[in-house]
């Protein structure tokens, strides 16, 4: 049986723990704010000076569409954040004084063909440069180290992620049979040159037999190929429920290929380009951080929310909330870019086409927990040391990450940071995330955490949540590659759609790819620098 759902969380709650310290880090939901239509005449009319850009969302698209912009040498623009911080999904929290990821918490080194975000990443201070073969050259304190992932399977942890470990190679053959055929579209060239899946996804091949796939589920191409083998099954069901939040019998199978063969990850092709992982004590707020110190003071303004947007062809106008003050005041630039969640936009943007509105209306969202676990020492384990990620088959979680593993282990106590994607009866999921309260979901995470480490409730001194109640969009069938997809990034008047919403692969390149591919799209209207860092796309546009 596939894991993923609330019939878990119902079997769990049969088993309570002690009550546990904690707290919901975030018990206001500040979205919500978005819900009640505004009219105009709920907004003074615009003062000050007319901007070049206003970009809503402060998120990593966001952040990439305003660097693009400041590239381009747009300086007088402003990024609006609805939270108390920038990062969006990849927003850091502190513990203890120590940085700790409430999201997303790390990326991996770009194909050769994700252009634009090797130029960010070069920016950064993150790609140093190249080697004679084109190889990205990474500052080793960027690297995950070692260990880096373990899983708990037939009661004892074994090294790395492999749910096979200890059957001999017979009962692996379904493994390898799965890695052949993911090596084997990792290598495919359509007709037009082009990878059948690369990343951002908008450079892949347009080639019949890979575009299909998006009509089928990654459960269905597996027993195309004729495997039906449930570690089998578990593995590839765990990646889709990791990088996209939706599980193997409704993820598409496109999006589930895409997965494992947009990058060399295969262990033949190790020599001939890095898929390294990359991560900080902070998670992706370390990029957040260096993105947004390419902003100016002044450039930025959060607590904010974008209550109402009016793109016309020539200006747009922006009525905005001070989350804090409680100010309402509006705001008009030549351009603009919405990065906000895109399942918002219908009840903000003024004017969308009905289709569009539609095509949004389709998309779907996983919700999301994280607990920040505190130990006094680390649980015992048996078998594998503590790695990086620490994975429990058949869960419906998706084990926990080492908070700690990227620096120096602390003297006081340790941060273990466990993930919770809510992929099923999502309208039921999203309910009880917001209804429930910290002892249920701290009952729910130990109780999955105790089969692994029997004295788990003996070493836990306080567990903080962190709830995503729209965490991650679901590529499911028709999604990426469907009508929906172009109507679904199409601009309005003088605003332009971004975010990773609008591909369907919620990933750090897709957000970051349609936030420049946004910014891009109002430098034509701003008559400034018109040269790309999209080149690819010139064949598609």
């Amino acid at each position: 049986m596939l894991a993923g759902g609330l019939p878990w969380l119902q079997r769990c709650a049969q088993n309570p723990s002690r009550p546990v310290p904690g707290q919901i880090v975030n018990p206001a939901i500040p979205g919500h704010l978005l819900r009640q239509p505004r009219p105009a005449e709920s907004f003074p009319p615009p003062s000050g000076p007319r901007l070049d850009a206003v970009v809503i969302g402060g998120g990593i698209s966001g952040l990439c569409a305003a660097w693009r912009l400041r590239r381009a040498g747009i300086d007088r623009l402003l990024l609006l954040e609805l939270g108390e911080e920038l990062g969006g999904t990849s927003l850091t929290g502190r513990i203890q004084g120590r940085p700790v990821a409430w999201g997303a918490h790390y990326i991996n080194i770009p194909p050769a063909g994700a252009e634009g975000i090797h130029a960010l990443l070069q920016d950064l201070g993150i790609i140093s440069g190249y080697d004679a073969a084109g190889r990205p050259q990474v500052d080793p304190g960027h690297l995950l180290r070692w260990p880096h992932e373990r899983l708990f399977v037939g009661g004892r942890w074994v090294e790395e992620l492999d749910p096979f470990a200890g059957a001999g190679e017979a009962a692996a053959e379904p493994l390898r049979r799965f890695e052949d055929q993911m090596l084997r579209w990792t290598l495919y060239r359509g007709r037009e040159g082009r990878p059948a899946f690369a990343l951002p996804l908008r450079y892949s091949s347009a080639d019949t037999i890979t575009r299909q796939l998006d009509r089928i589920t990654m459960l269905e191409y597996l027993r195309s190929l004729g495997l039906d083998d449930p570690r089998l099954d578990w593995l590839v069901d765990y990646a889709c429920r990791d990088d996209y939040g939706t599980p193997l019998d409704q993820v598409s199978a496109w999006a589930g290929i895409h997965y494992f063969s947009c990058r060399s990850y295969d262990r033949r092709l190790r020599e001939e380009y890095p898929a390294d992982t990359l991560t900080w004590p902070e998670g992706n707020g370390f990029l957040v951080g260096r993105l947004a110190g390419r902003l100016e003071r002044g450039q930025w303004r959060a607590r904010t929310a974008v209550l109402r947007v009016e793109p016309g062809e020539e200006e747009v106008r922006v009525g905005c909330l001070d989350t804090q003050s409680g100010e309402v005041f509006s705001l008009r630039a030549r351009s603009a870019v919405y990065a906000g969640k895109l399942h918002t936009a219908p009840l903000v943007v003024q004017g969308l086409p009905a289709r569009q509105r539609e095509a949004i209306a389709a998309l779907s969202y996983c919700a999301w927990l994280v607990g920040a676990i505190q130990v006094r020492r680390l649980p015992l384990s048996l078998g594998a040391p503590l790695a990086w990620d620490n994975i429990l088959y058949d869960s419906p979680s998706l084990g926990y990450v080492d908070a700690d593993h990227q620096g120096s282990p602390p003297a006081g106590p340790r941060v273990l940071l466990y993930h919770l994607p809510l992929v099923r009866d999502l309208a039921l999921a999203r309910r009880q995330l917001l209804e429930q309260d910290h002892a249920f979901w701290a009952g729910q995470i130990l109780a999955d955490l105790r089969r692994a480490h029997p004295d788990i409730d003996e070493v836990v001194e306080r567990l903080d949540l962190y709830r995503w109640g729209h965490a991650m969009v679901q590529p499911r069938p028709g999604v990426i590659w469907g009508e929906e997809g172009r109507w679904r990034e199409r601009p309005c008047g003088a605003l332009a759609f971004a975010g990773c919403d609008t591909t369907g692969l919620p990933l750090f390149e897709e957000a970051c790819f349609a936030g420049i591919r946004a910014a891009e799209g109002c430098l034509g209207g701003l008559g400034a620098e018109r040269e790309t860092l999209l080149p690819g796309l010139g064949k598609d546009g």
